[in-house]
């Protein structure tokens, strides 16, 4: 039994210890560096992205190009606009999460508040469950 237990570790030993010429153990399609050293990606994406990109030095809206992964700065995507007519509320960058609607050709934004009963009487108002808004 301690024979067949030696043989074991021996075997593994050398299993271990043999790696197998370079050329054996190619790294795939993994982009590289000037110095043939390989460079970390954060995958080979066709679409825009932006992300830190080590060619570029910072971070880019970039795609990659097939088959080599080789990034390339493209325009950011353009962003659709949510021009809704109706009351919703949802965050806007510079009001915060408030209900609102969009008016005129260049979806201008108009926030609905509180209903007052101290203000004047308001444009509109719309009720959402138990509370109701106006616009002032």
């Amino acid at each position: 039994m301690k024979l067949l237990k030696s043989l074991g570790a021996i075997l593994l030993a050398a299993g271990l210890g043999y790696g197998g010429p370079a050329t054996a153990m190619p790294a795939g399609n993994a982009p590289q560096a000037e110095g043939g050293l390989v460079i970390q990606v954060r995958g080979c994406h066709g679409d825009p992205q932006r992300h830190h990109v080590p060619q570029f030095g910072r971070t880019e809206w970039h795609a990659h190009r097939r088959p080599d992964c080789r990034p390339i700065r493209v325009r950011p995507p353009v962003q659709v606009r949510d021009c809704h007519r109706e009351v919703r509320r949802h965050f806007l960058p510079r009001y915060g999460n408030v209900p609102h609607r969009h008016v005129g050709p260049n979806c201008r934004v108009r926030v609905f508040s509180r209903f007052d009963p101290h203000r004047p009487r308001p444009p509109s108002c719309i009720q959402i469950g138990p509370i109701r808004y106006c616009e002032y």
